[in-house]
């Protein structure tokens, strides 16, 4: 006998259902504080962020006072941003440092915004100002707490995402230069030497500066960038590329 046809609604109405039955996990409003907090953490340690979430957010509501309520909010913050949801993270880690900034959990929550934002940070052609939150964030929480576990690696990714701003600033140079607009592409060549010149992309732009230089006429600033490739970054391919370029019109 065929089985009886069930309309595509009503089918996906049935799943939903049953998948909330399925992640409703206890009546949370029956728990008091203390099981409220390790029913949290035990979906948190097992990596069950909406159910973490779901406990945590209850026991920041109904129980403000409670003895380990800093943990919990660093344990919801860190759900949402174990679900990638980094943006909210950031907020929840942000208000934590801000509201208990001498507490036990601030530089970690300091150290988690940071790190939020550097989840967020995209490739260097797209608009950077997650980027440019997570190096402010970083800087921060190494200012505030030059002597926290975490201020090594933040100041590491500090380190990464000024090099993806050069980066950047070399594209639009590059940009420009392909559409022969000199000046602009000089201008961000320029940029990205004096603003990052502990990057990877410095000498790559000295390199250019001489070469556009060289290729309009200017001999003597081509000289200028070549001997400062040559002296601030002497050990790199740049710099031994800088060595073969000819400029006949320099004493």
């Amino acid at each position: 006998m065929r089985g009886m046809w069930i309309p595509i609604w009503l089918l996906g109405a049935m799943a939903a259902v049953a998948a909330a039955c399925a992640s409703s996990g206890p009546a949370l409003h029956t728990l008091g504080p203390n099981p409220l907090f390790e029913h949290g953490m035990k979906a948190y340690e097992a990596r069950k962020w909406s159910e973490a979430i779901r406990a945590f957010e209850r026991l920041v509501l109904e129980f403000p006072t409670h003895p380990r309520i800093e943990e919990a909010r660093f344990r919801l913050a860190d759900s949402y941003f174990g679900r990638e949801e980094y943006i909210t993270a950031a907020s929840e880690f942000g208000r934590l440092a801000t509201d208990y900034p001498a507490g036990e959990w601030a530089d970690d929550a300091r150290f988690k915004v940071c790190e939020s934002y550097f989840r967020l940070s995209p490739r260097p052609e797209l608009d950077q100002e997650y980027t440019r939150a997570a190096i402010d964030h970083c800087q921060s929480l190494i200012a505030y707490y030059p002597t926290s576990e975490f201020a090594e690696r933040a100041q590491q990714i500090v380190v990464e995402l000024r090099d993806k701003l050069a980066r950047k600033m070399l594209e639009n140079a590059q940009f420009y230069y392909q559409r022969n607009a000199v000046d602009p592409a000089i201008l961000y060549l320029e940029d990205v030497v004096r603003e990052y010149p502990e990057s990877s992309s410095a000498p790559k732009a000295l390199l250019r500066l001489v070469e556009i230089y060289r290729e309009i006429g200017y001999e003597e600033e081509a000289e200028a960038a070549k001997q400062r490739l040559l002296r601030d970054y002497p050990n790199t391919t740049e710099a031994q590329q800088a060595k073969a370029i000819s400029l006949a019109g320099v004493p």
